[in-house]
């Protein structure tokens, strides 16, 4: 009955709401999906893109939740004592399926990589579990226990597949010393196609992860897939401006830096969501815990105003859509609701939008955890970037920059200094080339397994890049 009533009630629910009279802009997404809390009690809403008709109280789910999309199912992973995943039908409304990850392990995140495997991050655990979506079943564990903090927990939260890879964020909170972040906070990287921890630096001995410049990362990975990298906000210590916008790169697995200070966005920075370098989006708490939605610049580093500011600890979530649309949550007893604003221009299209319960997580119909076919991006002045992937199974891609034309030459030799391949040799415009590998030798067969140097030079310009090849 109470899914009735609310089917019924939606079309008066928020309609009419859009200050600006202006439709939204076309794109893949068409639902946003919310998960509802009182924390008390917890719901699944729908929201209709177009319309925005909301649907509240399709399906009861955990009062501590985040939702995320995945091959045409709602994902909600029901945190703190809910222990459990559960997939929704968007078109029933009806739990599908639902399993547990183990009593007390409070999971985070989930991050899909096939129909029969996905990984899920448990905040009371140091082990990252290996499932099976599909039946529920726990099929294996990678441990993250050389990444822990003294506790003996690495405190593993949000998670991201990035092509063969899956990225998890350590945020390494000391129980002991009342949750501070030790130093540093880490993002653990995991080859999915092996289901083994990757080494983010050779040069040391075991398994190194990514070290983070700042501490605490506490939101979602967001890709700016111009410049091929990954955001995550980094709140630090709560109060202190001491975190920001951290820049990742996915294929040579290294921390870029802080991209936006604490400092100059103006509190803590609780959440990050990627529109354009020029014009992006962060949720900021400032010293007196007030939230907001601030809109941000990667290329000044600087604040370009508060877009939503409505007071109190009230912003839990944002979002920005294929539309140019950025959504964000307001979770506060008071005034809940949802509110959408224009990307980029910063105004208003419509709120406060009612979900029943108050909202706290958002995802559209868009599997925003997974980003595939990432080559990275050549920085200014770079040579030869790459390798993508990196370690590579059926091939090798290089990006080939060139200043000025002229004669240019890429060539593979293995450790011992020979010559394996030659992959570009002549003439060759200015710009960017695109370089492929087969991984085969000169002769055409397949090279075997190990690690190989690809140089690049013209003129009196030379660069190197390695890259390992696994079978």
């Amino acid at each position: 009955m109470l899914r009735l009533l609310a089917v019924l009630t939606c079309l008066a629910c928020s309609i009419a709401l859009s200050p600006e009279g202006v439709r939204p802009a076309a794109g893949a997404t068409t639902r946003a999906y919310v998960v509802c809390s009182d924390y008390v009690t917890g719901a699944l809403a729908a929201v209709h893109l177009d319309t925005r008709a909301v649907t509240p109280y399709v399906e009861p789910t955990g009062a501590d939740a985040v939702v995320r999309w995945h091959d045409g199912l709602v994902w909600v992973v029901n945190r703190f004592g809910a222990d459990n995943l559960q997939a929704i039908d968007p078109t029933s409304g009806a739990t599908v399926r639902q399993f547990s990850t183990g009593n007390g392990s409070n999971p985070q995140d989930v991050a899909f990589v096939s129909p029969v495997k996905a990984y899920v991050s448990l905040y009371e655990s140091a082990t990252l579990l290996i499932v099976n979506p599909a039946t529920g079943a726990v099929t294996g564990g990678i441990s993250l226990a050389p990444f822990a903090d003294a506790d003996g927990l690495p405190e593993a939260a949000r998670m991201v597949r990035v092509d063969t890879r899956v990225f998890v964020a350590l945020q390494r909170l000391d129980r002991n010393a009342g949750f501070q972040p030790e130093n540093p906070s880490w993002i653990a990287v995991v080859d999915a196609t092996a289901d083994t921890l990757l080494d983010a630096d050779p040069a040391l001995p075991g398994k190194q992860a990514i070290v983070l410049a700042a501490r605490n990362p506490v939101s979602t990975f967001a890709f700016d897939r111009g410049a091929s990298r990954l955001l995550v906000a980094c709140a630090g210590r709560y109060g202190v401006a001491d975190g920001g916008i951290e820049a990742v790169d996915p294929v040579g697995l290294a921390s870029l830096g802080v991209v936006a200070g604490e400092a100059a966005l103006g509190g803590d920075v609780l959440d990050v969501a990627w529109h354009a370098a020029g014009h992006s989006y962060a949720v900021v708490s400032d010293a007196a815990f007030n939230t907001s939605l601030v809109a941000w610049s990667a290329v000044t580093g600087g604040a370009l105003g508060s877009v939503y500011a409505p007071g109190g600890f009230s912003l839990s979530d944002a979002e920005v859509n294929d539309r140019g649309e950025v959504w964000v949550a307001n979770s506060s007893f008071l005034a809940p609701g949802l509110y959408v604003f224009r990307a980029g221009a910063d105004t208003l299209l419509a709120g406060p939008l009612d979900c029943g319960l108050p909202p706290f997580s958002l995802a559209f119909d868009q599997d925003a955890g997974t980003v595939l076919d990432a080559p990275r991006a050549a920085p200014v002045g770079t040579l030869l970037a790459g390798p993508w992937p990196n370690p590579a199974r059926g091939a090798a891609r290089f990006a080939l920059t060139l200043p000025v034309a002229g004669e240019a030459a890429v060539e593979v030799f293995d450790a011992a200094g020979r010559r394996v391949a030659t992959l570009a040799r002549g003439a060759l415009a200015a710009g960017r080339h695109d370089v492929a590998w087969d991984l085969k030798d000169g002769a055409g067969s397949p090279v075997p397994p190990g690690v190989y140097v690809v140089s690049a030079r013209s003129g009196a310009a030379r660069a190197a890049r390695r890259v390992a090849i696994v079978r």
